[in-house]
């Protein structure tokens, strides 16, 4: 998925404000019924993409499909973000997604560097039921380690890009980015057709889950999965 953003009057909106619009590439999974209501609203434009399958490329095609949405809609947007359903964008309380990309308008492309939450940890709290709201609290507190991110562009500079940012820009790129903005990853959440919250713990708790530590993470208290 991603998603086109042109600065504008936000009221209404959530995050991505009311002139954002999402691209979203159909491999099979997408019911058109369900966003059919968001396709006349002029938010949503669905591509179908089921033939890759019998044309795959590198990478599950994933590069056929960041570059689609790019040179697309190259000119319909200021930033460009490139995010799956499974991942989550927060700002600190307080700071607006448009004076993040204010202050960042001197590069072409900005970074975020990856929290990889727990898709079975969650919040044991005796007056809220998480678990039905999606929110997981776990996050996987390892460090000095690689890990992947996420990028955002602005396309009208961007000759090519890639899964995790584009080596192909006319100006900088700015890394380092987590106090100002950070997204949270809840990988194999979206293949799990039961119950996603299958160990209930107390915030406090340190957990050792498969041999990665995991630690209660505030930011994505009680919310449910956004994307």
């Amino acid at each position: 998925m991603c998603t086109t953003r042109i600065f504008g009057h936000t009221t209404g909106y959530c995050f991505f404000g009311a002139k954002s619009h999402f691209v979203l590439h159909d491999a099979g999974w997408v019911s058109a019924a369900v966003l059919e209501p968001w396709i006349r609203m002029g938010r949503v434009t669905l591509q179908d993409i089921r033939a890759q399958a019998e044309y795959d490329g590198y990478y599950y095609n994933q590069f056929l499909v960041v570059n689609d949405c790019l040179h697309c809609h190259r000119y319909a947007a200021n930033w460009t973000f490139y995010f799956d359903v499974d991942e989550y964008i927060h700002l600190p309380d307080g700071t607006t997604l448009e004076s993040v990309l204010k202050d960042f308008s001197n590069n072409t492309q900005f970074t975020i560097e990856q929290n990889v939450m727990s898709s079975s940890l969650c919040l044991n709290h005796p007056s809220r039921d998480y678990s039905r709201e999606w929110g997981f609290e776990k996050r996987d507190s390892r460090t000095r380690i690689r890990r992947d991110r996420k990028y955002e562009i602005q396309a009208k500079k961007t000759f090519a890009t890639g899964v995790h940012m584009s080596e192909n820009v006319a100006g900088g790129t700015l890394h380092k980015t987590e106090s100002r903005i950070r997204y949270y990853h809840y990988h194999n959440t979206i293949t799990v057709h039961e119950e996603l919250c299958r160990n209930l713990l107390p915030p406090s708790a340190a957990t050792w889950l498969d041999k990665i530590p995991y630690v209660y993470e505030r930011n994505t208290i009680g919310r449910p999965l956004h994307y």
